[in-house]
């Protein structure tokens, strides 16, 4: 893993077989930032992804073992219980060149990974919605 913080951006690369989001809550627990907006593309395997069913309040999930390319991730790291907590979404397509998207998990880098995160200066903490079943963003705080 390498990546340089440039004014408020962190430019990160991943090696082949780094998880996607662990290796993003290292950077943010070794540099302590605060909050961050994830875009990235690369190749990936082992893409753990999901569609959340909201009716039962459960993710219906996949794993994607094969390689495949990172089209988009799109995400955010935030807080839940005093924890960075990052969030992210995918999409993924196969050597069939079929689609494939949905909440990541994880992924382990297939070949390269390369992620752009926007850095702020502010905390967003998540709070569980019992309505929906998810930690959600809670806009509460005031320690931002």
């Amino acid at each position: 893993m390498n990546y340089k913080v440039i004014d408020k951006t962190i430019l990160l690369s991943l090696d082949k077989d780094a998880f996607i989001n662990k290796s993003i809550k290292k950077v943010f627990e070794k540099e302590n930032f605060r909050f961050g907006w994830i875009s990235g593309i690369g190749a990936v395997y082992n893409a753990h992804i999901g569609f959340y069913d909201k009716e039962n309040k459960r993710y219906i999930d996949k794993v994607f073992e094969e390689d495949c390319e990172l089209l988009s991730i799109s995400g955010n790291v935030t807080y839940l219980e005093s924890e960075y907590f990052v969030h992210t979404h995918v999409s993924i397509s196969n050597q069939s060149f079929k689609a494939f998207g949905g909440h990541l998990f994880d992924a382990q880098i297939a070949a390269a990974g390369e992620f752009k995160i926007s850095l702020f200066d502010c905390r967003i903490d998540r709070k569980l919605s019992t309505d929906i079943g998810l930690n959600i963003w809670c806009m509460e705080n005031e320690n931002n």
